[in-house]
């Protein structure tokens, strides 16, 4: 600013600000005034289960969260990509800064734009007045994490490529480009190599994403943590559906064959609905019991439950007594094995429960209730 005296001229006064003091305001303003819903919730160690599978994960995902290299998640629907993009995000040293998630199978191919880059007044018709901040620039300093990244149009792809070469975006009707700081996660339940080879996807995007890829295994591959997957959701939501501590048992013996022979396509959100449903219909029949189901305590369980129908008859345990000349005897489930067959089959494994509980053809859940009891 000039110094004037009388009229005249006679110095200036210079004033300096420290650039890592303004890129702290901006980033306190940025914070204050992202909505809460920008907030990763989930952390690594919510992934529950000690399979070498899911161990693997977790190593894979504390090593991506160490740096800012890009990462693509794959696997089967239901697998918990987007928790393990939560984790990596409050891994990394961007925590406490946003997490935003955008699916990009969710919204038509103008919109996908409009939210990734945002646009500026005017740019098409319909546009908010006085522009709109894309998802790039509200993750500034933080996490974008892309889901069904292989659903995203051809056209666009090309555009996402820029912003992960340059690291800038520019806006819709914008004559100039925005640089922003953003980790991106991305994920995709498809084959993105074999869509590269039929040409729906970009080669060069394709790369660029697979810098650190984490393949998340489906449900089946490790049943071992099924049954403790599902005693951690059941003990979650046991307030919300008003379960008590012998109910919640009497729900994972129920679904202990399923455990054990179930495909589970749907992965942990088939078994996490699958608690939910069990957890209504089971738990209000269990509240009264202590013990044996009585023949008429759950009339219709196979209409409730159809995924009992999808597994092999021998594996489903007794769950309501019924007449022997009421069912051939193709389709009879056999009954519970006795404490002393889970003590002669854990002799015979070698102490191995595992083992054990798949020679009796029950889950370690059933084998370890004969065993206390």
């Amino acid at each position: 600013m000039p110094i004037v005296e009388q009229g005249a001229r006679s110095g200036f006064v210079v004033t300096a600000q420290d650039a890592l003091v303004a890129q702290r305001i901006d980033r306190s303003l940025r914070t204050n005034q992202r909505p809460r819903h920008l907030v990763a919730r989930h952390r690594l160690d919510d992934l529950i289960g000690e399979s070498v599978a899911l161990d693997r994960v977790r190593r894979l995902a504390r090593a991506g969260a160490a740096h800012d290299a890009t990462v693509l998640l794959t696997g089967e629907s239901g697998t918990g990509k987007e928790l393990v993009a939560q984790g990596i995000h409050n891994a990394s040293r961007r925590r406490g800064n946003p997490f935003v998630a955008f699916n990009c199978a969710a919204l038509p191919e103008g919109l996908i734009e409009s939210e990734l880059f945002g646009h500026e007044e005017g740019a098409f018709t319909g546009a908010r007045r006085g522009g709109k901040p894309g998802l790039f620039e509200i993750a500034h300093t933080g996490t974008i994490f892309l889901d069904e990244i292989g659903e995203m149009p051809a056209a666009l792809q090309s555009r996402l490529l820029r912003v992960l070469q340059e690291r800038e975006v520019t806006k819709l009707g914008a004559g100039r480009a925005t640089p922003v700081d953003v980790r991106v996660i991305a994920a995709t339940h498809r084959d993105l190599h074999a869509l590269v080879e039929q040409g729906a996807f970009r080669a060069d995007l394709y790369f660029r994403l697979n810098l650190l890829q984490i393949k998340l295994p489906p449900l089946r591959d490790r049943r071992a943590d099924i049954a403790p997957l599902a005693r951690h959701l059941l003990e979650r939501s046991a307030l919300q559906y008003g379960l008590s501590v012998a109910a919640r048992e009497h729900v994972l013996a129920f679904l202990d064959p399923l455990f054990a022979n179930y495909a589970w396509p749907g992965n942990v959100r088939e078994l996490e609905n699958l608690l939910a449903r069990a957890a209504i219909y089971v738990g209000e029949v269990a509240s009264d019991l202590s013990g044996n189901w009585p023949a008429d305590a759950l009339p219709d369980w196979q209409a409730v439950f159809p995924e009992f129908a999808r597994i092999r008859p021998a594996s489903v345990e007794r769950l309501t007594p019924a007449p022997q000349d009421a069912v051939s005897n193709s389709t009879v489930p056999r009954a519970t094995p006795t404490r002393e067959d889970a003590l002669r089959a854990l002799e015979q494994s070698g102490g191995n429960r595992a083992a054990a509980s798949r020679a009796l053809g029950i889950g370690r859940t059933t084998l370890w209730r004969l065993l206390k009891g």
